[in-house]
This record gives C-alpha cells, structure tokens and sequence, in this order.
C-alpha cells in the first residue's frame, strides 16, 4: 500500500526524501510522525558505502601533516 501525502502538508512538516516517520493507529485514525530519534554513530558509520573515496580536493588536506596543536 502506498500513501500519497500533499506537498503542502510534507513542506509543512519539513519533511524531505527518504526522512524516516512512525506510523501509529489511534482508534480509527493513522497517525504519521517525523521520527526525531538521532542515529547512532555506528548507524552513522554503516550507512558509508564500502566503495566510498574522498573527493579528490580533500586528498591534499587528508594527506597533510597537523599545522597546529590537532591531536591526531
């Protein structure tokens, strides 16, 4: 089953592509919630594809030595 929801009522709510929702029932009524639930940083980090690269303007700066007082 799809749900088509009016672009007035999603710009409303600000809700955006693939934002995740809670669907509850409450008597007769469904009811649609922005989950506001934060990821972990697992979650975070799983979401990374296993392909992924740096953009290459970042190679230099990644490759850099620390210029200040950085604990890496």
């Amino acid at each position: 089953m799809g749900l088509i929801v009016p672009s007035s009522r999603v710009n409303d709510l600000k809700l955006e592509a693939n934002t995740n929702i809670i669907v509850s029932v409450e008597g007769d009524r469904l009811i649609i919630e922005q989950d506001k639930t934060l990821p972990t940083l697992d979650e975070i980090l799983d979401s990374i594809p296993e392909d992924y690269r740096h953009p290459e303007d970042l190679q230099d700066f990644l490759q850099s030595e620390p210029q200040g007082r950085e604990l890496i």
